[in-house]
């Protein structure tokens, strides 16, 4: 029973992502503690009734949630909550549609600072982020070179932070490396101080 179930949400993650994922396993959990009480006090019809009303709110949830999943939605969400995923991957597969203007966050290299801006991102949509270090930002001159430490890759408001942190410590890592830099430059950033990256951003959808 407990495989069935564990099978049942890894697919709810999978399709749906951690939100719906989380709502699913509260009210799985209010199911079997009133079949528990019901186990306990079998006269108590309460929980009868509130047992049924967490099957239906279950089912409500997944129904809902596949209305509102567009197809691009389904085609990002397996591929990028625990991964990541280069825009690259997605040529050739469908048709993109870019829209809107591209946004811009500085951040330091910091999980709290990269969930509290994945949270901000609008939940029905995915985006195309690329990734800039930029040594100083009162400096940052958008007329100089500019040195971008990866291929845009694809994000959603459900995209894990450790995934993206631990990504962007490797790429910074690799250019401290290739371009011969000190590598205290990633601690300054840690530590916020001096260097940060900006993070560009735009919506995207797939026909």
């Amino acid at each position: 029973m407990m495989l069935i179930i564990l099978v049942f949400l890894t697919l709810i993650q999978i399709k749906f992502g951690l939100l719906v994922l989380t709502q699913t396993t509260l009210w799985l959990m209010v199911f079997f503690l009133s079949n528990f009480i019901i186990g306990i006090n079998p006269l108590n019809k309460q929980f009868y009734i509130v047992r049924i009303m967490s099957i239906i709110v279950i089912i409500f949830i997944l129904y809902y949630n596949t209305l509102q999943m567009t197809i691009s939605t389904a085609l990002i969400l397996p591929l990028s909550i625990n991964k990541i995923t280069y825009f690259d991957d997605l040529i050739g597969i469908s048709k993109l549609n870019i829209y809107g203007e591209t946004k811009t966050m500085a951040l330091v290299l910091d999980k709290s600072h990269i969930c509290n801006w994945l949270n901000s991102l609008d939940s029905e949509q995915n985006y195309i982020v690329n990734f800039q270090f930029v040594p100083e930002l009162s400096e940052y001159n958008l007329d100089a070179p500019q040195m971008i430490i990866s291929k845009p890759i694809l994000i959603n408001k459900m995209s894990s932070p450790t995934t993206i942190s631990k990504f962007l410590d490797e790429r910074l890592n690799l250019m401290v490396d290739c371009y011969y830099l000190d590598d205290t430059i990633i601690q300054d950033m840690k530590n916020n101080v001096g260097p940060v990256i900006l993070f560009n951003y735009t919506e995207f959808s797939t026909d």
